[in-house]
């Protein structure tokens, strides 16, 4: 896939919120044709053959944190090994380094959980958040202009 975009979705459908990732690739399928949309678990082997020799991956990931509320959403585009609840991802990112198998650009979309339990269907605030994160991705990749932000949280 050397020089083209790539998105990601990471998570499990059946697991409410835990299935944003895959929600946000869904609203852009349709939105986005010159663009690979893909979905997978978090397995970092799967994530780096799916972003090796991208132009721009983004990657987006429910998480839980503790201080945070549901669909509050972080726009990262560096991983530290600090960042424990995005453990797989990390992971990811550190053999993908060691290997020279990053894409040339990483952005990371990790959009906080309200309800993980068993079942299909998103929180109301984390529907908006997947909503808010397919308009910027659209809006990133149409706009032809591939630098990434600096992070904000």
């Amino acid at each position: 896939m050397t020089g083209q975009n790539v998105v990601i979705g990471v998570g499990d459908r059946f697991r409410r919120d835990a299935g944003a990732g895959r929600a946000v690739v869904s609203l852009l399928r349709g939105r986005l044709t010159a663009v690979h949309l893909v979905t997978c678990d978090c397995e970092p082997t799967t994530l780096i053959d799916l972003w090796s020799g991208a132009r721009l991956a983004v990657v987006v990931h429910a998480v839980r944190a503790v201080d945070g509320q549901g669909g509050q959403v972080h726009r990262l585009s560096a991983l530290h090994p600090a960042h424990s609840h995005l453990a797989g991802l990390s992971e990811a990112v550190a053999l993908a380094r060691s290997l020279d198998l990053m894409p040339a650009s990483l952005l990371l979309f990790a959009v906080q959980v309200d309800d993980v339990g068993v079942g299909i269907g998103l929180s109301l605030a984390v529907q908006r958040a997947v909503r808010r994160i397919a308009d910027e991705i659209t809006a990133l990749v149409h706009s032809d202009c591939m630098r990434i932000a600096p992070p904000t949280i």
